[in-house]
């Protein structure tokens, strides 16, 4: 479509059903950072939720009862409902507003103010996801559980998930491209560059997510559209450098919003003042969760891992079989609250504890019985370890061998320019 000229009527179709798709999946953006919206909003959710029930329902035949609850997953059976939902008042809106609005020669000062709405939009999910990647928050080291659990076993989220965890560097790439991404979407004249940035970056989220089983899979193929959207609506330009090469550029479809001087420095100031304040939201957030279980998150007294040199329970010594499911193989001390025990099979149990350096004691107790406590002597014997008391009826002494984190390989390895071969090994002798 031609900003400067008369659309045609299939433009204008296209652009009443665009603006109106992507209008209900962003809303109630950015009302939901205004504290005094809340009530109002939480109401049109609740609609929002009862239409999708009945389009669920009447026109997809499903029964049960669709809830949207906290469980981390956009892809959950409402949120596609919910998708096929927007999709269907969509075009209930769009026809609507042609039979209200036929007449209109074009939208261009609604096309601008659309085109704004979107990249503060994109601004917003960009410095999120990009912050919360160059704090090592979203993807965080690898605990002490991730370096003994096999590749054959993890869910494909969960590899992707290490694979990202694995490597700070990564991680501030990632994150710093999306931070580009946004602070190009700030400003008028690299809107476009900066939807194109967008596009990229969201395309690669939304191949992993496919690839992975990641079940965000809705909100990066949204973004990613509307990073495209931004970045072809000024395909006129794009078309007569590139294409055609012309010496005469058509004029940016990204006009100022504002005739006015003053009112374009107001918008200006109102931009800085939204980044700064976005920006520091996430810094501390991400400071915050960094300090809290990232990479500055505090450290127990006895961290590290031990293996097991020998058991003995009530009395007698268990001999170390990959049968014998009450047999430790190894301790794994990563947080102050809380332990994790390997059994011979390689099983996992976790135990809450609290650690007292003074009486040199580990009060054990379960996650399923915080009632019972169990209280065991520890003894540093350099490095190493040896656990004494009573847990769960049983009379236990543990004596563990230390382990360095500097023998596994992932954490050793490096960086390296010069590689005489390719250094792609696996080593589990541990």
């Amino acid at each position: 479509m031609s900003y400067f000229s008369n659309w045609m009527p299939l433009h204008k179709v296209g652009f009443r059903f665009t603006t109106s798709l992507f209008t209900l999946f962003i809303f109630p953006f950015p009302f939901n950072y205004i504290p005094p919206f809340s009530l109002i909003f939480e109401y049109y959710t609740q609609f929002i939720g009862f239409l999708t029930q009945q389009v669920g329902k009447h026109i997809l035949g499903i029964d049960q009862i669709l809830n949207k609850t906290a469980t981390g997953s956009g892809d959950q059976l409402y949120n596609w409902i919910n998708a096929f939902t927007y999709l269907l008042l969509a075009l209930l809106i769009t026809l609507i507003w042609t039979v209200l609005d036929r007449k209109r020669p074009s939208y261009r000062v609604f096309f601008k103010w659309f085109l704004l709405f979107i990249s503060y939009y994109l601004v917003v999910q960009m410095l999120i996801y990009g912050l919360i990647k160059v704090f090592y928050v979203q993807f965080p080291p690898l605990t002490l559980e991730q370096l003994f659990q096999t590749y054959g076993y993890s869910s494909p989220m969960r590899l992707m998930w290490t694979f990202m965890g694995a490597s700070h560097s990564y991680n501030l790439f990632a994150g710093g491209v999306e931070i580009l991404a946004a602070g190009l979407l700030i400003f008028r004249k690299t809107r476009a560059l900066g939807g194109f940035v967008t596009f990229g970056v969201m395309l690669n989220v939304f191949v992993m997510n496919m690839s992975y089983d990641v079940p965000v899979k809705l909100f990066s193929f949204q973004y990613m559209l509307m990073g495209l959207l931004l970045g072809l609506a000024d395909y006129r330009r794009l078309w007569a450098v590139f294409a055609q090469s012309k010496t005469e550029i058509p004029a940016t479809v990204y006009q100022p919003v504002f005739q006015k001087r003053r009112n374009r420095n107001l918008l200006i100031a109102f931009q800085a003042l939204l980044v700064v304040f976005l920006a520091t939201i996430q810094i501390w957030s991400g400071t915050t969760a960094q300090k809290k279980y990232g990479v500055n998150r505090p450290k127990p007294a006895l961290y590290g891992i031990y293996n097991v040199t020998r058991f003995i329970k009530n009395g007698q010594s268990i001999a170390p079989l990959a049968t014998d499911t009450t047999c430790w193989k190894r301790l794994l001390i990563d947080y102050p609250q809380w332990v994790s025990v390997m059994g011979m099979n390689d099983d996992f149990r976790r135990y809450t504890v609290k650690t007292d350096t003074v009486k040199k004691q580990m009060v054990f107790s379960t996650r399923k019985d915080t009632v019972n406590k169990y209280a065991m002597r520890y003894e540093q014997l350099g490095k190493d370890l040896k656990l004494t008391g009573i847990l769960q009826g049983d009379t236990l002494a543990i004596t563990f061998k230390h382990y360095p984190l500097q023998n596994f390989t992932l954490l050793n390895r490096g960086f390296h320019w010069v590689s005489p071969v390719p250094y792609n090994e696996y080593k589990g002798s541990y």
